[in-house]
């Protein structure tokens, strides 16, 4: 009888095939993977979108204290900066930092830099304090960096065209907060005369995942505040 029921396709309710414990825990854990998935993508976009909100205060911020730097001390035209020079540096930080809202004072200490950081590669940048370094952490915990390099090195990396050292800020706009990486959530800017400039002003050549991403910050400003080179 029970033979002639299955052949005409009747399948009593204790006969029918059900989920085992396998199949739920397979179920549970695609599951879990896409809400992670999910979950990861928004922190992202949301993190970044705090980065480039930052990056837009700190590309201000620079502008307006440039002007009152030169307004109450004199032209940078007429610093006489030297690279990777102690006193350059030295200078530069003297005359920016009592312009600027600051919660930690490093001078060349450590203590407001995140280290490691890295290239937009993921090759090691920084690893420790440099003696012609200086630093600052502002009270929106954005860390600043100042240095000052040669006409050679900011056109080969930071893609500003000088012809002569002057003063790099490199920013890193979430403060300690990962991935402290060059392009992601770190940006330089350049003073050329008297005019702060986006690092990849005059060429973006090395903004690209395989290099060193220190000429990024304009071609992120071009293209409206989005990162687009991931």
């Amino acid at each position: 009888m029970r033979q002639l029921l299955l052949k005409k396709g009747f399948q009593p309710k204790s006969w029918k095939s059900a989920f085992t414990l396998s199949d739920l825990l397979i179920t549970l854990l695609v599951v879990g993977t896409i809400a992670s998935l999910l979950i990861s993508n928004i922190v992202s976009s949301i993190e970044e979108s705090r980065n480039m909100a930052a990056l837009r205060k700190i590309q201000s911020s620079l502008a307006q204290v440039t002007q009152l730097v030169i307004n109450d001390n004199m032209s940078p035209l007429y610093w006489d900066l030297k690279d990777y020079d102690y006193e350059s540096a030295a200078k530069a930080y003297t005359y920016y930092k009592p312009y600027f809202k600051v919660l930690r004072e490093c001078s060349n200490e450590p203590g407001c830099w995140k280290y490691p950081t890295k290239y937009l590669s993921g090759k090691v940048y920084l690893t420790d304090v440099e003696p012609y370094q200086y630093m600052f952490t502002l009270t929106d915990g954005m860390n600043v960096l100042v240095n000052v390099f040669s006409e050679q090195i900011i056109r080969e990396e930071f893609g500003v065209n000088v012809d002569a050292p002057s003063v790099v800020f490199i920013v890193d706009v979430n403060g300690d907060r990962r991935p402290n990486q060059v392009g992601s959530d770190i940006f330089a800017f350049v003073l050329r005369g008297e005019t702060i400039l986006p690092a990849g002003h005059d060429s973006s050549y090395n903004c690209n995942t395989a290099a060193l991403g220190l000429a990024c910050t304009a071609r992120v400003i071009r293209d409206n505040y989005q990162i687009s080179y991931y």
